[in-house]
């Protein structure tokens, strides 16, 4: 793919919307946001938050350049604005509902006439810190996942002191063979089929379940203020676009940041590095509270420490310094 126009959800948007499609100058707008620490220092509590228009109807070598990228606003702060940056998105929403349903005139110096110009904007962009901010779906706790969701298999760890998620296997196909192989997983066959992606309409009838929340920071909020169901944390303010929920993908995340963790989860885990490394004395215990990989269980030994099996991922020494020659 040289361009979002190669893309599936390009093309479903078409058919969705063949008026706006019709026309090649009718703009296609994406979303980029992220925040950072403007002083580079991690002890210093400040926050900024981008929100950055592209504009595809460039060219591929022109469109993601900074030259052609359309700064939308800059939001300060002490910290970070989360279900609040509604708020500050009200007046360009207002805008973008103004450009897809009623345009603006403009002129086409091409066949020096006036035509009457759209926009839609098509999809976010961002990391998972954006992700919640903007689609006030949560990617923690008991339903992290952004595809299950009401579906997501999460269990408590309670030596870990996190979520660990074990129903991966339900997106295999439904023959394959770990699906039976309860001994090397959770000591369960699986047999459920993988949970349906929501759509926007799906989305829209979850939104029917609760009252958006109360925006501003005038009170500090507790936990169970609001009752929201799921994963929600908000309805996302661009579910006012009224062709927001005909979207394929509504929100793209970038690797950079997802790639790093996963390398170094497994990397870590692989070569044992303190700190880094997946498999402790604490994952040991939660393995024997679970009920399964019996083999792993941590030993008390001498009576005054532990000793774990070695996994079948474990490297040796030599091992070891040969990936780090590599």
């Amino acid at each position: 793919m040289r361009h979002p126009v190669d893309s599936y959800a390009w093309k479903n948007f078409d058919s969705q919307h063949p008026s706006f499609a019709s026309d090649p100058r009718n703009i296609r707008l994406g979303l980029a946001s992220d925040g950072f620490n403007p002083f580079g220092n991690m002890s210093t509590s400040y926050s900024v938050w981008l929100i950055v228009l592209v504009n595809y109807n460039l060219p591929p070598w022109m469109c993601m350049k900074d030259p052609y990228f359309m700064l939308s606003m800059l939001i300060p702060g002490p910290k970070a604005p989360g279900n609040d940056i509604d708020v500050y998105l009200q007046p360009l929403i207002d805008e973008l509902k103004d450009l897809w349903e009623n345009g603006v005139e403009t002129y086409d110096a091409a066949s020096k006439s006036n035509f009457k110009l759209r926009v839609a904007l098509i999809w976010m962009i961002g990391d998972y810190p954006s992700l919640v901010v903007l689609s006030g779906q949560s990617t923690k706790r008991k339903f992290a996942c952004l595809i299950c969701n009401d579906d997501t298999y999460s269990l408590w760890v309670p030596n870990g002191h996190k979520h660990c998620y074990m129903g991966h296997r339900h997106f295999l196909p439904s023959n394959h063979p770990w699906r039976n192989d309860a001994k090397a997983f959770d000591e369960k066959q699986e047999h459920r089929v993988a949970p349906k992606e929501l759509t926007g309409e799906d989305i829209v009838e979850q939104y029917k379940l609760f009252n958006q929340v109360t925006f501003g920071k005038s009170r500090k909020r507790k936990r169970g203020d609001e009752a929201l169901p799921g994963c929600w944390r908000k309805k996302s303010i661009f579910s006012e676009l009224s062709y927001w929920k005909t979207f394929m993908i509504r929100h793209n995340l970038h690797v950079m940041h997802i790639a790093r963790n996963v390398f170094v989860s497994v990397f870590g885990t692989l070569m044992d590095f303190k700190g880094k490394t997946k498999d402790t004395i604490d994952t040991r215990f939660d393995l024997e509270l679970m009920g399964i990989r019996h083999e792993l269980y941590a030993k008390w030994v001498n009576g005054n420490t532990f000793r774990c099996k070695p996994t079948c991922h474990t490297l040796s020494a030599k091992e070891k310094r040969l990936c780090v020659v590599l």
